[in-house]
């Protein structure tokens, strides 16, 4: 019988996922810092040949180039994020929030668990 869901699908690594988690988001702001140092000279020379006083046109220019750069520099870092989820992230579905990226770790075993490890230890022996 051939199920609806298709191939099964292979586990995803996590811990590859996090190099290149680690790997895209560094060359993300990476790029964005050299946007911004190029945009630091194109407002300075585009100051200089505008009809705008030199400290108006040059914020014009860089900021103009640089919120749009880091506004899209931190879009990506969030699709990244959830591309390639690390080993203590995962989707979840929250409630009215929808499809969520939430980071989760687990501190110790609670008491249930290692008691029934402690019977189970008990028995064999």
């Amino acid at each position: 019988m051939v199920s609806r869901s298709g191939p099964r699908q292979k586990a995803p690594d996590f811990r590859m996922n996090s190099y290149k988690q680690s790997f895209y988001i560094g060359l993300i702001r990476i790029l964005a810092n050299v946007f911004m140092f190029i945009a630091v000279f194109v407002g300075m020379y585009m100051a200089s040949r505008g009809p705008w006083p030199v400290e108006a046109g040059f914020s014009i220019w860089f900021f103009g180039i640089s919120v749009p750069v880091w506004t899209g520099a931190i879009l990506l870092t969030r699709f990244v994020k959830k591309r390639f989820p690390a080993e203590e992230e995962s989707l979840v579905d929250l409630p009215r929030r929808g499809l969520s990226l939430v980071r989760w770790r687990v501190l110790e075993p609670t008491n249930a668990v290692s008691a029934l490890s402690v019977l189970r230890h008990d028995r064999s022996c």
